[in-house]
């Protein structure tokens, strides 16, 4: 089963790219980001029923708690980004490209989000691979308590920001108001509560595995998005240094950070 949803998140990927191509944007695929895992997860659903499986209320949970995260991230993604042109990020790997952008992109972009999609998405395949386990009110109850204060957290710093870039008198200054005074990145820190509480909910197949998804999104904010997203504002905006030095990268805090 997981072979074949592997091959449907392919397909979904490749036509992407194909239209990507079309309309010489490649930064649609941000977009699938938070969808594809709504396609993942209820492909397995399908599929188990297909093959005559009794689908158990944790699966329905992860099929949901999975919804819930990525039809609001591909929502939120849409409306911020359709019609504004290609991101600034792939027109400057577009640019560097030595070599055709259209392959490039296939393998540098659309497959490697792939990649990632897959590995983030081990909490989906475990519960729906693992249909002799307990189910654990204590971990359910747990998890989506969890999975419910990162949605809370993500969509209130998402609302917090739109609210402050759409005050003109805001154009030129960095938010540091609401979650924005404890966290550089409250939006991201939500997204990372989800999945640990995606990850939770997995754990009522006694196993561990899952723990790759909050750990994965954890290095792509940490290692990748951030530094590429605060090393453009530092050098826009130099007075986002005092930002850095007084506000916590990533996880929330009273205190000024390092």
């Amino acid at each position: 089963m997981i072979g074949q949803v592997i091959l449907i998140n392919w397909f979904c990927l490749t036509l992407l790219w194909a239209l990507s191509v079309r309309i010489k944007d490649s930064s649609i695929v941000d977009i699938y980001w938070g969808f594809g895992f709504v396609v993942m997860a209820w492909s397995c659903l399908f599929l188990s029923q297909l093959i005559g499986d009794q689908i158990s209320i944790n699966q329905w949970y992860m099929c949901g708690l999975v919804s819930i995260w990525g039809l609001r991230l591909t929502y939120f993604l849409a409306q911020r980004n359709i019609g504004k042109g290609e991101d600034y990020r792939y027109v400057k790997m577009r640019e560097s490209s030595k070599r055709d952008w259209r392959f490039v992109s296939y393998f540098r972009v659309f497959m490697f989000q792939g990649l990632l999609q897959l590995i983030i998405a081990t909490p989906i395949f475990i519960v729906f691979s693992n249909t002799d386990y307990f189910e654990s009110r204590v971990f359910t109850i747990i998890a989506l308590v969890v999975f419910s204060i990162g949605f809370f957290i993500e969509s209130l710093s998402d609302q917090q920001l739109k609210g402050f870039r759409s005050d003109p008198a805001n154009a030129d200054k960095i938010i540091n108001v609401g979650l924005w005074r404890y966290s550089r990145h409250p939006n991201y820190f939500g997204d990372f509560v989800q999945w640990l509480g995606i990850f939770i909910l997995s754990l009522n197949t006694g196993l561990l595995w899952g723990i790759l998804a909050p750990a994965m999104m954890l290095f792509i904010f940490l290692k990748l998005t951030i530094r590429l997203l605060e090393s453009a504002q530092l050098k826009k905006r130099p007075e986002y240094k005092d930002y850095v030095e007084s506000t916590n990268k990533f996880f929330p805090s009273l205190w000024k950070s390092r």
